[in-house]
């Protein structure tokens, strides 16, 4: 045998990831886990979700980047990736968290009760919103991000942010006006 054949086989390349999607990966990854994991209600799962959804930008990086908006298109591949999880697994992704019941109100209510169904109208309400609306009241409001935060993690502008929050306020509002005049006719 020649020295040449003794030598073992080199590893096949590794392919390299870019330095922009590698910050990318590392600036979205936390909140993408948070938001797979409120909707599976499984780290191992949300973690599993979130990376097939960042192997999947990978490969399309290139052409992610000349996109109009690449956070707003990774945003939306991670929650069609956490949905398809949930269906393969035979679950359904939830759309809002329970959460909504573990508020400070709840701690020292005098009334736990009726500050459930408020949560519960509220969770409802904020659940028939269109997805962006929903996206930036549930991260705004739910999770607590600034403005300039959910701008940068969905992709849109702090203002495109201000106008859906104020689009979202508003429905609320109808809603709970609407549910009011209901409640007031019956009784």
């Amino acid at each position: 045998m020649t020295q040449e054949e003794l030598r073992p086989a080199a590893d096949p390349p590794t392919p390299r990831l870019s330095l922009d999607f590698s910050a990318f990966h590392q600036m979205h990854r936390p909140l993408y886990v948070r938001e797979a994991e409120r909707c599976l209600r499984c780290r191992a799962d949300a973690e599993e979700a979130v990376d097939e959804a960042f192997v999947q930008l990978a490969r399309e990086w290139s052409r992610i980047l000349r996109a109009e908006n690449p956070a707003a298109y990774a945003w939306r591949v991670m929650k069609n990736r956490v949905i398809d999880h949930a269906r393969a697994r035979g679950r359904r992704a939830t759309l809002m968290d329970t959460a909504v019941f573990e508020t400070v109100t709840l701690q020292g209510a005098e009334d736990a009760y009726e500050v459930i169904e408020q949560n519960l109208r509220l969770f409802h309400a904020i659940s028939t919103l269109p997805e962006r609306q929903r996206d930036v009241v549930r991260l705004r409001y739910c999770e607590g991000y600034s403005t300039a935060d959910v701008a940068f993690h969905l992709g849109i502008t702090e203002a495109g942010v201000r106008s859906l929050e104020r689009y979202a306020k508003r429905r609320l509002r109808e809603i709970y006006t609407r549910c009011a005049e209901e409640e007031a006719e019956r009784s």
